[in-house]
């Protein structure tokens, strides 16, 4: 069976105009029918919730917040304000994932400690996802290049964050560019944690560009993925390194269709 595929509007067919309006409709025009975005806040949601029904594509998944650091116990309250908001934009969106980013982590204070206050932030959160029906996926993302001081760097530090949590509610995003960079084994790690993954996002290594454009072995990537049983969507978040844009990512959704 061919894996879905989804694209990130926020790097993404930017050849085809400055708003999210303007690039689901070239979405669409590529043949893509699920796609992506970062935060809600600020948007025009009528537009995008316009475009999104006219074209007959999905929002997949948006973002809470980048910037708070969840390992102080006095951001959780505002979290949760911020967290419905955007929960709520979501929704209005038709999107029922929003994703959680832990935030900076301390000198300070021991790593468990660390990982016991984000999960007691979930923790706050859960009410809230409940009576809204989203799934709350939390990344992680590497220190190495993009993310430095990122208190969820590892696969690990996301998946000890979700069981202390101990929630259908709580899963995971692997994002297999984030790993890679991070020093991490796609083979060694995703075996260990298949079980809490929700959703894959993908971009090549060096440079976030598409599946080709760098030196990751894709063909084995989506194999393991499927022998490892992974039934959901792949998710495109990468910059591509050319326009246009459905011509750039032509070769993965091919070997999505095939694998």
């Amino acid at each position: 069976m061919p894996y879905p595929v989804s694209v990130n509007l926020e790097y993404a067919f930017r050849d085809a105009g400055e708003t999210i309006e303007e690039r689901i409709a070239a979405a669409a025009a590529a043949g893509f029918r699920k796609v992506e975005i970062f935060l809600t806040r600020g948007r025009d949601l009528q537009a995008i919730r316009n475009a999104l029904d006219l074209h007959g594509v999905e929002l997949l998944t948006t973002v809470a917040d980048y910037e708070t650091q969840l390992v102080d116990p006095a951001t959780h309250e505002g979290f949760c304000k911020t967290f419905r908001k955007a929960a709520e934009d979501a929704v209005f969106l038709g999107c029922r994932r929003i994703v959680v980013t832990s935030g900076r982590g301390v000198p300070w204070l021991r790593r468990p400690v660390q990982h016991r206050n984000l999960a007691d932030a979930l923790v706050r959160l859960l009410p809230i996802a409940e009576e809204l029906d989203v799934v709350i996926l939390l990344e992680s993302a590497n220190t190495r290049l993009d993310h430095p001081g990122v208190l969820c760097s590892t696969t690990a530090d996301s998946v000890d964050v979700a069981e202390m949590v101990g929630s259908p509610r709580v899963r995971l995003i692997y994002d297999l560019y984030q790993s890679v960079v991070e020093g991490e084994d796609p083979a060694v790690v995703l075996p260990q944690v298949i079980q809490l993954v929700d959703h894959v996002q993908i971009g090549d290594v060096p440079g976030r560009g598409e599946p080709g454009s760098g030196t990751i072995d894709w063909p084995a990537q989506l194999g393991l993925l499927r022998r490892l049983g992974y039934r959901g969507v792949i998710g495109l978040e990468l910059m591509p390194t050319f326009a246009p844009t459905g011509e750039a990512l032509s070769y993965i959704r091919r070997l999505c269709a095939e694998i």
